[in-house]
């Protein structure tokens, strides 16, 4: 099972998010799982793939190619695929992912994110997304899509579209024992 895992590149964080990526990489190597991910050498990104790496796990990452360019591609993995873009980064990795978690992260991450929650709704893929909400991190967030969806531009239907969890453990027992549900009507 191939895991992608959207977070920050930034090294500028507190280190309960870089505990939190580390602990993400360890227990998908536990779980023989793989990871999937950005590509870089920085951020949580490094920490979680360092994590798999060194637990012997596969990591595959997926770069566009204006990042390479930057000079903070990941050396070391299993697989590195460059991208041309974004946006084929993100088909690449939506493709060969069977299910997705976001740690905290930037603008990068949001979009990642939301981007596969809106896909799901509209019947691209039916596989598990999840928050890892470490720290809160995404509690204004989660109060933003609570006002979207009371204000009823984000339909009761859709509820299920994703999950949050607080811990990694929890992440990976919602991914083992993920049932798929139907979203193609919002009524």
């Amino acid at each position: 099972m191939k895991i992608c895992v959207f977070c920050a590149s930034s090294e500028s964080v507190d280190n309960v998010y870089f505990e939190a990526a580390a602990d993400l990489g360890k227990e998908i190597v536990m779980r023989g799982w793989e990871l999937l991910y950005g590509g870089t050498n920085c951020g949580l990104m490094r920490e979680v793939s360092d994590a798999v790496k060194n637990g012997g796990g596969e990591v595959t990452g997926i770069i566009p190619q204006c990042i390479v360019d930057r000079g903070v591609s990941a050396e070391g993995i299993s697989e590195l695929i460059v991208a041309p873009d974004m946006k084929e980064r993100k088909s690449m990795m939506r493709e060969k992912a069977d299910a997705f978690i976001a740690l905290p992260g930037g603008w990068g991450t949001l979009e990642e994110i939301t981007e596969v929650i809106t896909l799901k709704q509209l019947g691209i893929h039916n596989k598990p997304i999840i928050f890892l909400n470490t720290n809160d991190f995404y509690e204004y967030f989660f109060l933003f899509i609570s006002n979207i969806r009371k204000e009823g531009f984000v339909s009761k239907a859709y509820d299920g579209l994703y999950t949050v969890v607080y811990t990694v453990e929890e992440a990976m027992e919602y991914i083992k024992n993920y049932q798929a549900k139907d979203f193609s009507s919002k009524y």
